[in-house]
């Protein structure tokens, strides 16, 4: 899994449709598809995301099985 901070890194999980996980304070608040993205804010699915004070972890989607 890798954090996300730099808008190239932004671009290449939108162009191989990377699982983008939202987390705040420690917590999942979502995550989904970067369908959109500006200086101030991140879209994933029909839901704006600050990037200040928010991580952007690039991730297996939910569905997928983890090996180890």
């Amino acid at each position: 899994m890798k954090t996300l901070h730099h808008d190239t890194e932004f671009d290449n999980a939108m162009l191989f449709y990377h699982y983008v996980m939202v987390m705040k304070e420690g917590k999942m608040i979502g995550g989904g598809l970067i369908e959109a993205y500006n200086d101030y804010e991140i879209q994933i699915g029909n839901k704006l995301y600050a990037r200040k004070n928010t991580s952007f972890i690039e991730a297996p989607a939910p569905q997928a099985p983890i090996s180890l």
